[in-house]
């Protein structure tokens, strides 16, 4: 649902800039970052920029020879498209279709920590929670290789059979309970 609702909304070229720039809203890129990260041509990379910071969306600073894009936090949209983009084609998204292969052995499967709570920085990593059966950690440390390249950050997935999450749940393991006391993005839907 989340890849229908994204591709309703904007171009597969937006999708790219936006995950980028609202996905990791505390950084700035010049146009050659953009175009390697989107995996799209030079052209259309900088016809979405340049139309995105004229909306106001993107603020521009020339650095040397170089236009470094960022995402403008006073847009009156800016919390939205931010949100929009975690929930969707940014780093929910992506983490969605890289646990695509583990769906059927998977009971609950989140983002928490920083990322969840709107609170991260450009050094923060993404906190993945996997309750399952038979969950191999070199192998979901494979499917998260792509994301992890594609975010530019580093993905730590915290793993637990469904008996052992339900078991330090009942006793109140201290890490287990903060976790799920706060904000989280389900990556089930």
């Amino acid at each position: 649902m989340a890849g229908s609702l994204a591709d309703t909304l904007f171009t597969k070229a937006q999708q790219k800039v936006l995950a980028l720039l609202f996905g990791q809203p505390d950084k700035s890129f010049y146009l050659n970052e953009v175009v390697r990260a989107a995996g799209m041509g030079k052209g259309v990379i900088s016809r979405e920029l340049t139309k995105m910071a004229d909306a106001g969306l993107l603020t521009v600073v020339k650095q040397g020879n170089q236009n470094h894009y960022q995402a403008n936090p006073a847009s009156p949209v800016y919390a939205e498209l931010v949100s929009l983009v975690k929930k969707t084609f940014g780093v929910a998204g992506l983490l969605k279709s890289a646990i695509r292969p583990l769906l059927p052995n998977l009971e609950k499967a989140f983002i928490y920590g920083s990322v969840a709570k709107g609170e991260e920085h450009s050094g923060s990593d993404v906190d993945v929670m996997l309750v399952g059966d038979a969950l191999s950690y070199s192998e979901v440390m494979a499917l998260l290789e792509d994301a992890e390249e594609q975010l530019h950050r580093l993905v730590n997935p915290t793993l637990y059979s469904p008996q052992e999450f339900e078991t330090r749940l009942a006793e109140g393991q201290n890490f287990l309970s903060k976790v799920m006391e706060q904000p989280r993005i389900n990556l089930m839907e």
